[in-house]
Order: structure tokens, then sequence, then C-alpha cells
């Protein structure tokens, strides 16, 4: 306590060093802070209110991602000696009606055992009972969140055994579940669960096909290890069973095989976009922190350097090189502590910031957020031990006990060699650091402008989409049809509007599009090559309201109906792939039970990311597909795409008062999804390396002045002897050039390392950029000419009588 009393005191006589070392401690530990909170909510935690979230797994197919089908789903459930259970789910939106009021809300239809596999307890009543998800349409339960429960239900506690209508469909709730607990897909809210069993009601499709052929693979799926199982151990009881399933089932599991990642590396959700990020982000904060700990270790030396006539005399009247040490280092940690706490305050601010580069969407998104007892605990080693590095050398160095050597020099504050070496060491890796988080700082802004600029293959501008979602106000097939035929005629008709058009999905979101298997007569199709090809379905004129050109034949109209012969519209890479150098309009091919014939190739387009391999992808037209009953709106306006929103409203509801829009929003801000991870990485790496790069200079300054300062005398006697200014500026800027080149060169050797981690936010933009690789440099050097200049200038203004009187 007497140390750390002492060492206050002292800090407190320099509140400008204080001040300096507190706030740059806090800026790398805060940085840290708040990509540990977010690695902890992405990927740590990505299941919020789930138990031992580190034994969570994830069955990826070759065929379907992360999808699978329910039977094999409840096969792989009864590899107890691996898993002690596999469960499935599928996210829906759906309208929930209390008290007469509608609203549109987001869920999961899931097996029985989802809650007990996560270990999610409810607040109030049960949840699904093992029988609950075999019956299809019979099981009408729902489980609803604690957010829901509250805010549409006022924390009614007679909640259970209450009749609720989603989506037309009477439904007893059965159980409340907390709060935290958002559902299995990572970011996005969810606010009811119902079982399987009911996703003919829920999610209004067919419940024969999806809940007992193996063909149909709609389920993602989660599965729990066994304690003490490594992933490794499952992956081969996995393989066995695939091999199994094979044999079989030849028709529909010969080709069909399955890996296990953790949950963290899960193929869709938060994960899947953030986790690259993330990764990259904490090796840049970590890069920054060695910044701010070489930074105030300089400013440490410095300050040893000038008390060191003090610690000589300390040592010679008989303190222990230990004990001052310990003195010295509780100046450190308390530097540390103090920057800590700074830094929290920093994080807890900056934590909320991962919700600010989310695009707009359709659905509901929401990323747990805020510091955790486990992020406080990391940041309080990180502080402790940031302290204890950046303390622990310039407490050894000043404690060298070359006691004749300190005394004989009076007040001069010189310092040794070693310590000039040591302080020299600190700048080189500083502007190496610095250097190599601009490299990727530049890489990443490229990349950025670059995806920007590429060609998508539609034209986004003045185009708004909006769900709708008919089935549930008890839509049929043919009554369906009827009813998007006279909204598309509608639609069409309003002033404002130059185009309307019907679609399923829509390209460059965040949702990924649905599949179909595709057979060819004549295509052998080569070993581990996915038959699933993605589609959407569409009505007349989509192509013109999304600006996508026909390259042959023609697009659908009217008369493809389900009375006509069965047609489908194929994308360049569709027709290439199948049929090369020959004309595909006329041919045919099998897929989703019936065989088309292409009546038509549009131009292809990117679909699901902007950096995405050539992609097949076909059109059906939506009076021949059944599945696809609920479709979206598209519109291609004559001004700003909101300022038709109330009228595609209030046609809708003319049509039918019963129906909604939900998720309406412009296609610029739809295709928003596709840019998130190079803006989120570029956004943040700049702003990272705009910091190191003041970091470097800050150092960069703090040791030459520091050096100037010590070196008056000479600077007095060179002077004296003839030397001109610009002699004395040459020397001292060439001597600093030198550490700062020794950096640059050290920086270049790691850049070139850390591009490795940019390969996925880089469009158009080599690794290796060589304009990057030089104008980087270029530019922290004549930063750090610039803090060099300033101390040289200061030591050509020395009065050579002055220097040589002090001397």
């Amino acid at each position: 306590m007497n140390d750390l009393r002492f060492a206050l005191r002292q800090l407190l006589k320099t509140p400008g060093f204080t001040l300096v070392a507190v706030l740059s401690l806090a800026l790398g530990i805060g940085a840290n802070t708040t990509v540990l909170s977010w690695i902890r909510t992405v990927l740590q935690q990505p299941v919020p209110g789930a138990v031992n979230q580190s034994e969570l797994v994830v069955l990826v197919s070759n065929e379907g991602g992360g999808n699978a089908s329910l039977p094999d789903l409840r096969d792989f459930d009864t590899l107890r000696e691996v898993f002690t259970g596999v469960a499935g789910t599928q996210i829906t939106p759906a309208s929930l009606i209390v008290d007469g009021s509608a609203a549109w809300t987001y869920g999961q239809i899931a097996t029985a055992n989802l809650f007990d596999l996560l270990g999610v307890k409810p607040l109030l009543g049960r949840t699904f009972a093992p029988d609950e998800d075999r019956r299809p349409g019979g099981d009408p339960v729902l489980v609803i969140s604690e957010r829901l429960w509250r805010s549409r239900f006022g924390a009614d506690p007679a909640i259970i055994g209450r009749t609720v209508d989603l989506n037309r469909q009477a439904f007893t709730i059965i159980g409340v579940v907390p709060g935290e607990f958002r559902g299995t897909m990572t970011g996005l809210l969810c606010d009811f669960w119902a079982p399987v069993s009911m996703i003919g009601e829920v999610a209004k499709w067919p419940a024969e096909p999806n809940l007992n052929h193996r063909q149909a693979r709609p389920f993602h799926n989660v599965a729990r290890l066994q304690p003490g199982v490594t992933v490794e151990q499952a992956a081969a009881a996995v393989a066995g069973l695939d091999r199994h399933l094979s044999t079989t089932y030849p028709k529909s599991n010969r080709l069909v095989t399955h890996r296990l990642v953790p949950y963290a590396e899960c193929p869709y959700g938060a994960q899947s976009l953030l986790g690259p990020v993330l990764r990259l982000l904490s090796v840049v904060s970590l890069g920054v922190l060695l910044i701010v700990a070489a930074n105030v270790a300089n400013l440490l030396l410095a300050r040893a350097a000038a008390r060191r006539k003090e610690i000589a005399i300390r040592l010679a009247t008989g303190a222990s090189r230990w004990r001052l040490i310990r003195l010295l280092l509780a100046e450190s940690l308390l530097l540390a502590l103090g920057g800590g706490a700074l830094g929290l305050l920093f994080a807890a601010w900056a934590v909320e910031g991962l919700s600010v580069f989310i695009p707009a969407m359709r659905e509901p998104v929401a990323l747990a957020s805020g510091l955790h007892v486990e992020t406080l605990l990391q940041t309080l080693v990180l502080t402790l031990g940031t302290g204890f590095v950046f303390g622990l050398i310039p407490a050894w160095q000043a404690s060298d006990p070359q006691l004749y050597e300190t005394l004989k020099q009076g007040g001069r504050t010189g310092g040794a060699p070693s310590h000039h070496r040591l302080r020299r060491g600190l700048v080189v890796a500083e502007v190496a650091l610095a250097l190599a988080l601009l490299v990727g700082a530049a890489l990443c802004l490229q990349g950025l402008h670059r995806a920007r600029q590429v060609d998508i293959g539609f034209q986004p501008d003045r185009v708004l989409i909006a769900g709708l979602q008919i089935g549930m106000n008890g839509y049929t097939e043919n009554t369906g049809r009827d009813f998007y035929r006279q909204l598309h005629e509608r639609l069409a008709a309003l002033p404002l509007v130059e185009e309307a058009a019907l679609a399923s999905w829509f390209p460059l979101g965040l949702a990924g599009g649905k599949g179909h298997g595709v057979t060819v007569e004549g295509y052998e199709r080569p070993a581990g090559e996915n038959p699933t090809y993605e589609y959407a379905v569409i009505s007349p004129r989509y192509f013109a309201v999304m600006g996508i050109p026909l390259v042959a034949g023609r697009d659908f109209n009217d008369a493809d109906d389900a009375g006509a012969q069965d047609v489908v519209i194929v994308n360049e890479h569709f027709a290439r792939k199948f049929w090369p150098g020959q004309d595909p309009v006329g041919r045919k091919f099998l897929t989703a039970g019936r065989e088309r014939t292409i009546v038509g190739v549009a131009k292809a387009g990117k679909y699901s990311q902007l950096n995405e391999a050539p992609k097949a992808f076909f059109y059906l037209p939506y009076r021949q597909y059944v599945p696809d009953l609920d479709l979206s709106i598209a519109v291609r306006t004559r001004t700003e795409p909101l300022a038709s929103a109330d009228l595609v409203r209030q046609t809708v509801r003319e049509l039918d008062p019963g129906v909604d829009v939900w998720g309406m929003l412009p296609m610029t801000g739809h295709i928003q999804g596709a840019l998130f991870a190079q803006r989120i990485a570029s956004d943040l790496l700049s702003s990272l390396g705009a910091v190191a790069l003041v970091l470097a200079a800050m150092g960069v300054y703090a040791v030459m002045a520091q050096s100037v300062g010590q070196r008056t005398q000479e600077f007095g006697v060179r002077l004296a002897l003839g030397a001109t200014a610009g002699d004395v500026l040459r020397l001292v800027l060439s001597q600093s050039m030198r550490l700062v080149l020794l950096g640059a060169l050290a920086g270049l050797a790691l850049a070139a390392a850390l591009t490795r981690l940019l390969a996925n936010f880089l469009y158009g933009v080599s690794p290796f950029d060589p304009l990057t690789f030089l104008a980087v440099p270029a530019l922290l050097g004549l930063v750090a000419l610039l803090a060099c200049w300033l101390p040289a200038r200061r030591a050509t203004q020395v009065d050579p009588v002055t220097a040589l009187r002090a001397e």
C-alpha cells in the first residue's frame, strides 16, 4: 500500500504524462474489450440462453448447407454414443392476432426436443412433450418468448392455456421461455415456437413432403455432443451413418454426406457473416494494444531516464533492486488500472456499435449486447497483463545498479546506451504494427469501393419490395393465384409505378435462397458435385422491374398457367453448364418433380454474395409452382421508392383488407446485406488503422523529442565548431528516419502475413496490391517525417553559449 500511495503521488506530480498514458491505454484496452464482447456474443455464445454452448455443433450437408431432412435428423438423433440429441428448426414469419390486433412476428417450427437439448427452461408452463411433433396438423401448441408475453399479453400470469390466432389457426400457449433465449438462428429475434408437425399451419408448407421425404431438406439443425466427446469422434460416427443411409436409401442419400462443425462455424446466422470479421478484428485490436503498450513503455523509459539520479541514490542507500522494480511496477499497474477503468467505459458505449452496421432488413435482427462477467474478467486479466508487460522492462532497465556512472553524470539524464536501444526498438515495432494495420485498412477500403462498383446483374434503383403472407388468410392454390393476378394488374396501374412484379426471393439479401435438385438428360454429374441449384418463383415482368436483360427467348406471360406446358427460364451460367455452345431454348430438364421446358435465358448476376463464383440459377412461373403461395411485391417506381409505399399498401388492402404487407424497403437497402462484411471490416479497420498511425507518430515524436533534449550539449558543441543549422537538422532527421525505415520494412513483411486474413473482404483487389504497398509506407513516412521534424527543428535553435554554460 505504501508503494501504491507513493506511485499515485508520483503520477499526480506529472499530470500530462499520466493523462497521455491513461488515455492511450484506455483506447487499446477499450478496443480489445469491445471486440472480446462481440466475439462472445456471436461466436462463443451464439445461442443466448442455452447452456454449455461449447458442446453445440451443426451437421453441414454437401447438398444443402446447414439444412437436412427431418427423417435424416431423426436418424442422427439415434447416435447417442456421441450426441445427447439432434434437433431441427426452421424460421418463419407469422401473423399473430391478440385482442383483434394483428402484428407480424418471427418464430421457429422445431422438433420437440429443442428446448431440452439446449437446456432452456420455461418461466411459465412447459415446453413441448416428446410426441408433440409427430402428428401432422395435430399439435396446435405454442411456446412464446418472455418479450412477447410482456409486450402483447401484458405479462398475464394466466397466459398458460390461452388460445391465440396464429396465421388464422388456433394455437394453445403452453409455455413462456426467458427473454434471453432468441432462437437458434444467431442474430434473428424469434418470439414463438411451434412443433414441426404444424409446418403446414404455421409456415404454410405442404406437410407430407417436408416432414416425411428425405429429398426435402428444409430444416436447420443443432446437435449437442455427449460430455467428453470431441468433434472428430462425432464426425466419424456421422460418416458411418451417412454410409448406412446411402446404402439404405440410395435414391435420396446416395451422394449425401455431412460434416460436423462447431456452432461458431455455422453456415447460416450472424456467425457466418460476422465470424471472419471478428477474427480479423481480434488480431487488429491486439495490434493496437501492442502499439499502446510500446508507447507507454517508451514514456516510462523516458520518465525513468529523468529519475536515474533518484534511483541511483536509493540503491546507494541500501534499497534492493527488487524493491525498486516493485515500486516502479506499482506506477505501471496504476496506469493500467486507470486505463482499464476508462477503457471499460469506452467499451460499454462501443459494444452497442455492432448494431449500427446492420443494414435495413425485412427480418427482425437483434444481437445480444452489453458487457458480461466473463468479458469483465478477460478485461481485468488484459489490463493487469498489459501493465506488467509495459512496466517490467522499463523498471528492470531503470533499476540497473550502475551507481558510479549514474552519480558521476550528476543531473544529466542521458541514460545508458541500452536504454536508447530499447526505446529505438520500441519505435521500430510501433511503426511496423501501424504500417501493417494501415495496409489492411487500405485494402479493405479499396475492396469496398470495388464491391460497390461491381455489375450485380440488375438495377436496384427505384425498386420497392414488400413481403406478403396470404397463406395465413386462408388462400388456397387457386384463390391465391387469382389474388396475385389481380394484385399484379392493380400495382402495374398505379400512377407512380412503371412496372410491377411478384417474386418468392430477391438477390443479395442476408436470407439465403431455396434450392431444387436438377436432372438433365445426358449430363453426368461429377462425384461430389452438388445437384441442387437455387431458384426463384416469379411473375411476368419481373425481369423488367429488376432491370435484368433476357439474352435469349422470352419472358413468362399470363398463358404460363397450371394448364399449360411447364416452363422455366435459366440464367447464362445454367445454359453454359449443361448445353455449352448450344441454344438452350427448347431444352428440357427435370426439377421439383416435373419436366420443364426452357423458354428464356436471363443475364447472370450476383445472387448471394458479390464475390461468389459464377452460379447457375433458374426461375419458375408462379402460376405453375404450388409450394410458394406467399410471394413478395416488387415495383419499379417513377420517383423515390418509399414515396409509393402507402399506395402499394393501400392497393393490397383494397383487394383484401385482411392482408397486409411486411418488410417494405427499397431494393438499394435490401442489397446492403451483400456489403455488410466488407463495410464493417473497412470501417472498423480504418478507424483502428488511423489510431495506430497517430500512436506511432506520437511514439516517434516522444523518442526524438527526448533524444534532442538529452543531446543539447552535443548540438551546442557542433554549432560552436562551425556546423550549420541545416547540418544539425539533417543529422537528426537521418537518424530518426532510419528507425522509421526499419519499422516500415518489418511492417511490410507483417502486412503480407496479415493480408491472408483479408481474403473474405477484398473484392477485385489483390491482397498484395502494389499500389497499396507503396502508398501506405509513403503516407506513414510523411507522418513520421513531420513527427521527427518538430524535435529536429528545435535542435537547430540551440544557443551554443547557453548549451556549453549548462555543460
